[in-house]
């Protein structure tokens, strides 16, 4: 990625759509297309983390991008969304707390 500073963003897949279209051969070739647009993300350093979400039928990605409307560009791109396996996304930017910030005790504490 380029050396501009980036933030990371929650990206939360949700609302499965269950229309007839999405027989399992379907199904079996979205998720391959999805897994490949997650492995260019990954390819590029835009991808941090994805996976299902444990207990539901949601899934989530965390992604390097500069600004929200970027990350909302690699989601809209996903095929996933593109053929509304999944029928809506939310998109979080994400405030990270670590050791060189002191994990934002200095941000959200009084002095």
């Amino acid at each position: 990625m380029e050396n501009q500073k980036t933030s990371k963003f929650l990206v939360i897949l949700q609302d499965p759509n269950y229309d007839d279209s999405f027989t399992p051969e379907r199904m079996n070739e979205l998720t391959i297309s999805h897994v490949d647009h997650v492995r260019e993300l990954d390819s590029k350093g835009i991808l941090v983390l994805c996976g299902p979400l444990k207990g539901t039928e949601n899934g989530m990605l965390i992604l390097n991008a500069k600004t929200l409307e970027e990350a909302e560009s690699y989601v809209l791109n996903d095929p996933f969304i593109v053929y509304r396996c999944y029928k809506s996304y939310t998109i979080h930017e994400i405030e990270e707390g670590n050791a060189s910030n002191n994990y934002l005790l200095d941000v959200y504490t009084m002095p």
